[in-house]
C-alpha cells in the first residue's frame, strides 16, 4: 500500500511539473485544519511531508493564518504552536483577511508566468474545492492517518489540453509560414569504393644472390700527405 501510494504522489507530481512547472523544493502553505488534523494523527509534518514527495519541500503559513487560530483560542492550541515554528510567507492583507481568501489570491498569484509556484496543504473541503478550480494548483491534504495529494483537478486537465493545443497549432502554423521545401535534406552518403592504391599489383621484390667469389671490394681512400713549404 505504502508502494501503490508513493508511486500515486509521483505521477501527480510529475504532471505538475512538465505542465506547470511545480517543481522541487516544493513551497508548501499550511493551514490550520491541516495542521490539526497532523496533531490528532501524531503526523510529524516536518518529517513525513519530504518522504512523501520525494524531494525537499518548506512548510510555510501566513499572518492570516496565524490571526485566525488566534482568535479561536485554546481549542487549536496546538495547530497554532505548530504553524509558529514554520516561516511566515508574505500576504498583503492589512488587516487580516479569511484563510479561504489568503489562500485563493495566493493561489491565483503563484500560476501567474514568473511567479514562485505554491502548493496547498488544508483540511477545509470548501476551500479544497474552491482551489480545485484554479488550474495547476496542487493540494495536500490528511485521510487515513497519512499526508495524500489530492488526484488532478478537472481545471488542470483542460488547462493542459489547451496547451498541448496551441503547441500544436503553433507547430502548423510555423510549417505554413516556412513551407514544407525548407525542411533540410541530408544528403545519403554513397557507398566508397576501395582506396585505389590498395588495387595496384605488389610489385616483386629482387633478391641478389650474393656469391663468395663475387663480393664487392670496399675502396679505401688514401689521404694525401699535406706538402710543407720550408
Amino acid at each position: 500500500m505504502k508502494t501503490k501510494r508513493l508511486k500515486r504522489a509521483n505521477r501527480i507530481l510529475t504532471h505538475f511539473r512538465y505542465n506547470f512547472n511545480v517543481v522541487p523544493p516544493y513551497k508548501i502553505l499550511v493551514d490550520g485544519t491541516f495542521a490539526l488534523n497532523a496533531l490528532k494523527d501524531k503526523i510529524n509534518i516536518m518529517e513525513q511531508m519530504p518522504k512523501y514527495l520525494g524531494a525537499s519541500c518548506e512548510l510555510v503559513t501566513t499572518k492570516c493564518v496565524i490571526k485566525e487560530l488566534e482568535k479561536i483560542g485554546s481549542p487549536v492550541f496546538g495547530a497554532l504552536h505548530i504553524l509558529k515554528g514554520y516561516d511566515t510567507y508574505y500576504c498583503p492583507h492589512t488587516p487580516e483577511k479569511s484563510v479561504e481568501c489568503c489562500f485563493l489570491y495566493l493561489a491565483r498569484k503563484s500560476i501567474k508566468e514568473g511567479k514562485q509556484k505554491l502548493m496547498f496543504a488544508t483540511n477545509d473541503n470548501t476551500l479544497k474545492e474552491k482551489l480545485r478550480s484554479i488550474p495547476g494548483i496542487a493540494n495536500l491534504f490528511i485521510s487515513y492517518n497519512t499526508i495524500l495529494l489530492e488526484d488532478i483537478s478537472e481545471a488542470s486537465l483542460k488547462k493542459e489540453e489547451t496547451i498541448s493545443n496551441e503547441f500544436k497549432r503553433l507547430q502548423d502554423l510555423k510549417k505554413q509560414i516556412l513551407g514544407e521545401d525548407n525542411k533540410v535534406i541530408r544528403k545519403k552518403r554513397k557507398a566508397k569504393g576501395p582506396n585505389p592504391l590498395s588495387c595496384l599489383k605488389k610489385k616483386p621484390k629482387i633478391e641478389a644472390s650474393v656469391t663468395d667469389g663475387d663480393k664487392v671490394k670496399k675502396v679505401r681512400r688514401k689521404k694525401k700527405k699535406a706538402n710543407v713549404s720550408q
